[in-house]
């Protein structure tokens, strides 16, 4: 299913929830907010519609080598000599075409979930460092694998837990699980638009539904 559909889906799990707790409008809007974004948090181990929207764009980073290399390159001729000079030569053009072949995306959502760890632990807000946790982990993983199971839902149940204590937002907690699982049974193969399902209890039990 596309990211577009799981969206809209967790939006509208968000909403059921603002309706279920009467909830008032300010917090209504929040909570289709959560509903929605937590619908696109289990895609986050693909390059999907919420990894690209928050993963840093690798061509800063590539950027930033390539100019590291020009740098060093222009050190190289104008301070070095003999075979420190050459070294320096070869280095300076290995970081201005290298880093286009090997930064990936998954490598830059990795950066970002570090970057969000460091900004969690210095901010001292627990809920922004298990997130982090989850991205950097996500990064690792193949598509429809531990995201997508029961056990993505107790590791994302838990940050969305500390999330609600953190913002004292009633439902909060509720509509992100509820729109994460949503995901979940929106990519089951009982729909006829998926060719593959999911494996809810994975790594233990690898069938699909």
């Amino acid at each position: 299913m596309k990211g577009s559909a799981h969206l809209a889906i967790g939006g509208a799990t968000g909403l059921v929830t603002a309706m279920y707790l009467q909830a008032d409008p300010l917090s209504t809007a929040s909570l289709i907010s959560i509903g929605a974004v937590a619908g696109l948090v289990p895609d986050l181990d693909v390059n999907g519609k919420l990894a690209n929207r928050i993963t840093i764009s690798k061509k800063w980073l590539v950027l930033f080598f390539a100019l590291c290399g020009v740098l060093l390159i222009g050190y190289s001729y104008i301070q070095l000599v003999g075979l420190m000079k050459s070294a320096g030569f070869v280095i300076g053009i290995g970081l201005l075409l290298l880093p286009r072949l090997f930064i990936k995306q998954r490598t830059m959502l990795f950066l970002t979930g570090a970057i969000l760890a460091y900004v969690g632990w210095n901010a001292n807000i627990y809920w922004v460092m298990l997130l982090s946790g989850f991205i950097m982990i996500s990064s690792f993983l193949a598509h429809r694998s531990l995201t997508h199971s029961v056990i993505g839902v107790v590791c994302f149940g838990y940050i969305a837990w500390h999330f609600e204590q953190s913002v004292a937002l009633e439902g909060s907690f509720m509509a992100a699980v509820l729109a994460y699982v949503s995901h979940l049974v929106a990519d089951m193969k009982m729909w006829s638009f998926n060719k593959k399902g999911v494996k809810w209890f994975q790594p233990i039990f690898n069938k699909e539904f």
